[in-house]
């Protein structure tokens, strides 16, 4: 096996949870508005009234998804995750506009890494391969706006949920492009450089939990969950998706050891995906 990092070791915390199921198995939605406590409440709320002055008769919905609505935020480390909702087909002005919002509320709240508002509509949710009606039902919580979701099945632990898997090497082969074409001469070379690798080494992390989640008969978005269900079935790999859990966690700078690790660890991934999920 490549010796792909020197780094010494990061210590890893269990943080989040596997989602319990009710009596036939299905999801169950731990976000809730009480779980939002300070100082995220206050972002929340302004984002929220941001959001209803910028698409005043188009926004039908704002949800959160992620740590912040199920209160497993952590000041100076987690996002805010939303997305939101709007009538009609989404235009380069909306997304601009989307992109002035979180900058000036990532300007504001300094405790956020980053704000992050996608921009929907029916036809994306509605779309036959969209993941979008499984975030809303397991883990998403609306915050404002009277849409109702029109025919949205419940969920249970299986490839109905798969997310991650299905782009992995389409987002591997991306990010080592990325990572190659990069000039060591940059003044924002090293901060890149994590980014990319937090980046892709979170999706590495979940990609691997859909590999065994149909089996495990459970689901969780958390990562450090993610790597103990797969390390059961893949016991040979635990080291490996060890290492892709600290590196999602505090990401390398050393490019050429990223690289290596996709090239090897990320290549097993996709013949893994391959040979074992229905959808390639």
């Amino acid at each position: 096996m490549f010796t792909y990092f020197t780094e010494n070791m990061t210590e890893i915390t269990p943080w989040g949870s596997v989602f319990a199921t009710d009596a036939t198995g299905f999801i169950l939605n731990e976000c809730h508005a009480d779980k939002i406590s300070s100082p995220w409440s206050g972002l929340v709320v302004e984002l929220s009234d941001r959001c209803q002055k910028m698409w005043s008769t188009r926004l039908e919905g704002l949800y959160l998804r992620g740590s912040v609505p199920r209160g497993l935020a952590i000041p100076h480390l987690s996002d805010v995750d939303s997305f939101a909702i709007l009538s009609g087909e989404i235009t380069e002005v909306d997304r601009e506009r989307s992109r002035q919002v979180t900058t000036q509320i990532n300007q504001r709240y300094l405790f956020c890494q980053k704000v992050e508002l996608i921009l929907l509509n029916e036809s994306i949710i509605t779309d036959a391969n969209s993941v979008w009606p499984g975030i809303i039902q397991t883990r998403s919580l609306k915050i404002s706006g009277d849409y109702q979701p029109s025919n949205l099945p419940l969920f249970k632990p299986g490839n109905s949920l798969f997310n991650y898997a299905k782009t992995w090497e389409r987002d591997r082969e991306c990010t080592l492009e990325k990572l190659m074409n990069m000039s060591p001469h940059s003044l924002r070379f090293s901060a890149l450089t994590k980014q990319r690798c937090a980046w892709i080494m979170r999706r590495m992390v979940r990609t691997g939990f859909e590999l065994v989640m149909e089996r495990d008969r459970s689901y969780t978005p958390d990562l450090y969950y993610c790597y103990e269900r797969f390390s059961i079935y893949f016991p040979n790999q635990q080291a490996r998706m060890k290492k892709a859990l600290e590196l999602a966690i505090v990401p390398s700078s050393n490019r050429p050891g990223i690289i290596l690790f996709l090239r090897d660890f990320g290549c097993w991934l996709t013949t893994q995906i391959q040979t074992d999920l229905f959808f390639v």
